[in-house]
Parts: C-alpha cells; structure tokens; sequence
C-alpha cells in the first residue's frame, strides 16, 4: 500500500553491500536470478542513491518506470518475503538492464556484457562502468602499462588509485590485513580502506600507489563487481570461492576528470569521459544522488 501524505519525519538509509542471501542466488545456476546484475533485497543494494524525495516508494525512485512481474510482485506483497517492500526489486524479466558502449557511446553488440568487460579489461583496456552513486573507471590494476594510461587520460599525475579485490584473502596478498582491517573491509559499508603495503605490493600493482607505505583496498559490494570477479574466477556455482584468494585485482576509482562533480548519467558519461574510457558499461536505472566512495584510515 502506498504511504499517505503528511510531515516528512524519516531519513533513507544508505545503500548497503550486496548481502549473504542475494549471492547466494546471483551465484546459483537453477535461480531466477542467476548472474542478474541488479539483484537486491530489504537488506541490500541501492536506496539513498535512487530516491527522489520521500515518503521513500517506489514511485518515489528511479525504479518507478519498470513495472514489477507476477513473481516480483508476489515477493514484494509477503510481509514473509525478505522482498517484502523492498522498493528496488526487479528481476531479468521485469528490471534494469546492461549495456555495452564504445568510447563514442555507440552501442556494442554482445549476449554477455559482463564476459564482453572482463575481456575488454584483460587486454588492457580503460572501462567506464555505471555504479550506484555514479561512474568508476576500471581497468586491471597489475597492468602498469594500462594504469599509466589512465593517469595520463585522467591528468592524474601522483594521486594513489583505489583497489578492488575479491575479499580479504586477496587483499592479504598485497597489503597488511589484520582482524579489525578485515572487520572494516568487509562492512557493509565498503569503503576505501588504507592499509600498510605488503612486500610485494608495488611489483603486483606497478604505479598504482607510486612512492607510497598505504594502498587503498576495497572489496566488491554491487552485483555488477561480484559479477567481474566471478567471471575472471571461471563462473564457479555457489559461494565458496567468495573466501578464496583470487588473482584479479581492479584499478576502481570515481570517474569525474579532477575536481569534477561524479558523473551519473550515461549521456553525461560519454559526454565527459569519452576522453578517458575506451568502453562504457551503461544501464537504465537512473542515478538520481551523487555518492562517492568513503575512505577510511584504522587507527594506529
């Protein structure tokens, strides 16, 4: 039931990291939502970022224009349903959708965007990829020759690059990763975290954080960035290669040309960062507030 008019008196919460119960089902070949880049639930995915102004329905987000499917629906109407008003429900039949763009923003052909990008990613290229609270440029951070192209695209000459790893086994392999910096990593929240570098770091990830003792490390919280790793990990079904260290480490930062606002729409996207990215990863819910990642620093 739709919520009546009156004081505004509540806030939105934030947008949280994919959770538990929804990998689950992105990573299960026999669910509907299987591999579906925009699942979510009410303990999941994007609500600040989508919202439009309050009281927070769905008519009141980006959501509004993709009419919910039969088995949607039924989820969204079971006060038992852990969907049970979750306002961005969607599925493959019914809710948002990939895309894939070249740097002019034509649009390029493929049945698997997420296969296309990974690809694209291993051969060096630079990809614009649509968030939650706006673009990342990413590319293959143990790419120095790659990384140093975005720095020269980007006019970023010394400025350290975040880091996305699959998890904190992996993160153990290039930085200093104790409980309390594995505990903040891994929370809901994902932010950037800057962490001492391990021995090897500088080699692995050539001109990443040049001249630095900190790397800034981050770990998967949208469908789309799951999706990235567990392509490169070979589709594997189910979860537990989720705890295991894999090799695929991602240059993941905010996509706006220096002292630039975030960019959040895809017209916008290929408008300002045509320059800089050789492919974008487009979809069509909207991005109605900026968000940037935050960076955090454990206390010594």
């Amino acid at each position: 039931e739709a919520s009546g008019a009156g004081p505004v008196t509540t806030g939105i919460t934030p947008d949280a990291a994919t959770c538990g119960a929804c990998l689950a089902e992105l990573f299960a070949p026999a669910d509907r939502r299987w591999r579906y880049p925009f699942i979510n639930c009410t303990h999941c995915g994007p609500r600040f970022t989508i919202t439009a102004g309050l009281p927070y329905d769905r008519p009141m987000t980006s959501m509004a224009r993709f009419a919910l499917c039969p088995a949607c629906r039924r989820e969204y109407e079971d006060p038992r349903d852990r969907r049970f008003h979750a306002q961005p429900n969607a599925c493959p039949v019914c809710g948002p959708r990939l895309s894939l763009a070249d740097a002019a923003g034509a649009p390029i052909g493929t049945d698997d965007v997420i296969a296309a990008v990974l690809a694209r990613i291993a051969a060096g290229e630079i990809v614009a990829v649509k968030g939650l609270g706006g673009f990342h440029l990413v590319c293959d951070a143990r790419n120095g020759e790659t990384v140093a192209r975005l720095r020269a695209r980007k006019h970023r000459d010394e400025k350290p690059f975040a880091v996305m790893v699959a998890n904190s086994a992996s993160a153990r392999r290039l930085a200093r990763v104790d409980a309390s910096a594995a505990a903040m990593l891994e929370s809901v929240e994902r932010p950037i975290v800057l962490l001492p570098k391990g021995e090897d770091c500088d080699a692995a990830l050539p001109g990443v954080a040049p001249g630095l003792a900190e790397i800034g490390l981050m770990l998967p919280y949208t469908p789309i960035q799951y999706l990235l790793f567990h392509e490169a990990a070979g589709r594997p079904p189910g979860t537990d290669w989720l705890s295991e260290d894999q090799p695929l480490a991602l240059v993941m930062t905010s996509a706006n040309p220096g002292g630039e606002p975030l960019v959040i729409g895809n017209d916008e996207a290929i408008e300002r960062l045509g320059a800089i990215a050789d492919a974008f990863v487009l979809h069509d819910r909207e991005i109605l507030v900026r968000c940037d990642d935050s960076v955090v620093r454990l206390p010594a």
